[in-house]
């Protein structure tokens, strides 16, 4: 496992200009930048505040926040230094590597920490730096060192009895359990058959939902959550008509791109017990 990023640029949109050369000459140099005008598509439709605390906190080798008045000033500079300073007192590496365009402080950033004054490099020359610190030193990768096990999908079959009428029918459970150090935000589980239905379709989402639940729902670590779906009788004549060894697992994904698969189980248990 790798970081997605070598390095991930924080900065105020007034210097710009300066931080769009070292992107590209970076990058040009097969430097892996996130650098937000090369991520437009990625980050379209996509909820910043979740996204932007993943880069910043878990995605990249390096931070390099360009410091300056505006950066000082600005809501979303001020959120990925926070997310960044936090990822730094998690692991205890020399994770932020603060670059200056004047003498601007910044609260949380410790004025120990050695800086690169920018007022003495030309945007080509603070890319060579860069370079050259990418060369001498390498991290293990944050997600590996904290647990390789993010998440956990359980998948239960359930029979619904009512006192008087015995069995009414069935209901599919799925368990999420957050096994990582960090909160995520969890989808809403979506369901995939062995044998397709109508021999094509074999992905799908299911209605009937037991609980009153909004996704996606952030979870904490060791947090689990069961979601419950009722099967009606009436509704899984095309289920009973597949083949005997067709089986169906759950898919969760977060909000951060992470898929998780359920254990699988057979379809005829699930229906037999439906009229």
């Amino acid at each position: 496992m790798d970081y997605k990023y070598d390095i991930a640029l924080s900065f105020a949109g007034e210097d710009r200009d300066y931080v769009e050369q070292v992107a590209k000459f970076l990058s040009a140099n097969d430097v892996r930048v996130f650098y937000d005008k090369f991520e437009e598509a990625d980050l379209w439709g996509k909820d910043l505040g979740i996204h932007f605390e993943f880069v910043y906190s878990r995605s990249a080798k390096y931070c390099i926040p360009f410091i300056s008045t505006n950066y000082d000033k600005k809501i979303w500079t001020n959120y990925e230094i926070r997310n960044a300073i936090s990822r730094a007192i998690d692991t205890k590496e020399d994770y932020i590597l603060p670059a200056r365009f004047d003498d601007t402080k910044i609260e949380g950033l410790r004025n120990t920490i050695a800086f690169i004054d920018l007022r003495n490099y030309t945007p080509e020359q603070f890319a060579q730096l860069i370079l050259k610190k990418l060369e001498k030193e390498s991290n293990a990768p944050l997600i590996q060192k904290v647990q390789d096990k993010v998440a956990e999908i359980y998948l239960s079959q359930n029979i619904l009895i009512s006192e008087y009428q015995g069995v009414t029918g069935a209901a599919i459970g799925v368990t999420i359990t957050n096994l990582t150090k960090e909160y995520r935000y969890y989808s809403e589980p979506y369901f995939k058959i062995s044998n397709g239905l109508e021999g094509k379709y074999d992905t799908f989402l299911l209605t009937g939902r037991m609980e009153r639940l909004n996704f996606p729902i952030k979870m904490e670590w060791g947090q689990p959550l069961t979601v419950n779906y009722e099967l009606k009788p009436g509704g899984i004549a095309q289920w009973k008509s597949l083949p005997d060894d067709t089986t169906l697992k759950a898919i969760v994904t977060t909000s951060i791109g992470e898929k998780f698969e359920s254990n699988e189980v057979n379809i005829k248990d699930l229906t037999r017990h439906l009229k």
